[in-house]
């Protein structure tokens, strides 16, 4: 399931490189953001019992902040594909400023918790 959360955040941060191929930006950004969200409902309706309900209630209130963030963002880069800048790079905006929250969350865990 990380991976796929890894994946989908990168494949929104490319996004704006891909402008140059007409719609691919949009479709990357909408991609990205939508594996995102698919990975969050999935870990919402089918949460492994065998964690223990403390955890499976952190892991959906964390669900619920990530379908918060990107689910915007793949409305706005779908109605980007009609050829509006402004909406790809308000959706990008929504969705670099996830990542750079997903990063600075995991660097924090990591290094100065010891995750």
């Amino acid at each position: 399931m990380a991976a796929v959360f890894v994946i989908g955040i990168v494949a929104g941060l490319v996004a704006p490189l891909l402008r140059r191929f007409g719609r691919a930006a949009g479709v990357a950004l909408a991609m990205g953001a939508g594996l995102i969200v698919a990975a969050s409902v999935a870990e919402y309706v089918f949460a492994d019992p065998r964690t223990g309900m403390a955890a499976i209630s952190a892991n959906r209130q964390f669900d619920r902040i990530n379908l918060a963030c990107e689910i915007p963002v793949v409305l706005l880069a779908l109605l980007s594909l009609r050829g509006s800048r402004k909406i790809f790079w308000g959706g990008w905006a929504i969705h670099a400023g996830f990542a750079a929250w997903i990063v600075t969350m995991v660097v924090w865990l990591e290094f100065f918790w010891h995750w």
